[in-house]
């Protein structure tokens, strides 16, 4: 049953129409002022294929030892479910069909919060949010239960299929004689980043073997870049296995894939970057494993930092996000790493400016602001006790060692 009560809360998180259609597409009631707002048209609903077979709406009794017969796993893969439409900009449209054979209409928006420029007039509603809106309102109508990941599943038609795509694949690699490199080599590399063995990895990229790439695209940049893709996506695993907090290896792999997509268009330089990100996830394990600390509770610490460095830290507030009190919480602290947390903090912020001084062109002010130090002139008496030179000095050393090296 539909309530429209419930459904009009769903406006303000949803970010677009909901109107209420007849079975042509036409507009019979609007549960807002759609006025410069753009909503599903009839042109939209021509774009609809309808798969309702008749036994999922009203079933007469002489059809209803028919619809009995089916199969439950048929009848699940037959009944009704909202229909999803998207363009290829990532502009989506829902469409419900109701008891009254009317149809209830979400959007139009638009699910990426990155996308072409044309799609940015449509208001955005992620991806995750308007499937869950959906379910909601499907649960509310029919009555029916389908989670968000079933819901895409049943939306999304690939076209192809992934079993022949296979299979021509693997009957063109035997025909020609291609074969990829060995497994054990693979192994052997993410062993090395596991950890943390820098020479190791150097070793294992050294070595002669049979076998070649697969192929990944037909262009051949296109095939550079989704093999860098392949690669860094194994060692940020890898470095995770070996102790790296995940939120930081995440990080590292979207800044190296985002540089090579954006900023690379040469075969041996995407190779290079690839190549230099696994070094410096395997460099990482190995300084990692140095601080790796016994105590569980200290490495939520640690992650806790790490994903708040611009923020005030303050050790209450780590306590309380972790469920401990802020006196047992320093005690611990202090005794498995040898320093108070507050210093830990200070030192972790420092660490951060340190980077952004040496790889950005951010004002002292605002890395001052984006450390979330108190002041600039705390921030700089911070810094000068760690490294005994001013921020301004720290730039300028480091900017005449990359020119030197030129």
């Amino acid at each position: 049953m539909l309530d429209l009560f419930l459904v009009r809360q769903m406006l303000p998180l949803l970010h677009a129409p909901i109107c209420i259609y007849n079975g042509r597409g036409q507009l019979l009631k609007a549960l807002e002022d759609i006025d410069y707002k753009m909503i599903i048209g009839p042109e939209d609903f021509q774009k609809i294929e309808w798969k309702y077979p008749a036994f999922c709406r009203s079933i007469q009794p002489r059809d209803r030892a028919v619809a009995e017969n089916v199969q439950p796993d048929d009848r699940k893969r037959l009944s009704p479910i909202p229909y999803i439409h998207v363009e290829e900009g990532g502009v989506a449209f829902c469409a419900i069909r109701l008891a009254s054979e009317e149809i209830l209409g979400l959007g139009k928006l638009r699910l990426y919060d990155f996308t072409n420029e044309e799609a940015y007039q449509y208001p955005y509603c992620g991806k995750k949010e308007f499937g869950a809106i959906i379910c909601i309102l499907w649960k509310m109508i029919s009555g029916n239960e389908i989670s968000v990941n079933e819901l895409w599943a049943q939306n999304v038609e690939l076209g192809i299929s992934l079993k022949e795509q296979a299979t021509r694949e693997i009957f063109e690699m035997q025909e020609e004689g291609r074969h990829h490199k060995p497994y054990a080599m693979e192994l052997r590399k993410q062993n090395s980043i596991r950890a943390g063995d820098v020479e190791a990895l150097r070793k294992s990229l050294d070595e002669s073997y049979s076998g070649g790439m697969g192929i990944l695209a037909n262009d051949m940049v296109r095939q550079y870049k989704n093999m860098a893709i392949c690669v860094i996506s194994s060692a940020v695993r890898s470095a995770i296995e070996g102790g790296v907090f995940p939120e930081l290896a995440y990080s590292m792999s979207d800044a190296f894939i985002r540089n090579i997509e954006e900023n690379l268009t040469e075969p041996l330089k995407i190779e290079k970057a690839a190549r230099e990100a696994e070094f410096e996830f395997a460099k990482i394990v190995h300084d990692q494993r140095k601080k790796k600390n016994e105590n569980p509770l200290i490495d939520q610490v640690r992650d806790y930092v790490f994903c708040h460095i611009h923020e005030p830290l303050r050790v209450k507030d780590i306590a309380d996000s972790i469920g401990v009190t802020p006196n047992y919480l320093s005690e611990q602290f202090g005794q498995s790493m040898g320093i108070t947390l507050k210093q830990y903090i200070i030192d972790e912020k420092i660490a951060s400016s340190e980077r952004l001084l040496k790889y950005t062109d951010y004002s002292l002010q605002e890395i001052s602001s984006y450390c979330a130090f108190s002041s600039q002139s705390r921030f700089s008496v911070y810094f000068q006790r760690k490294n005994g030179i001013t921020p301004a000095r720290y730039r300028k050393r480091y900017q005449n060692q990359k020119m030197n090296k030129r």
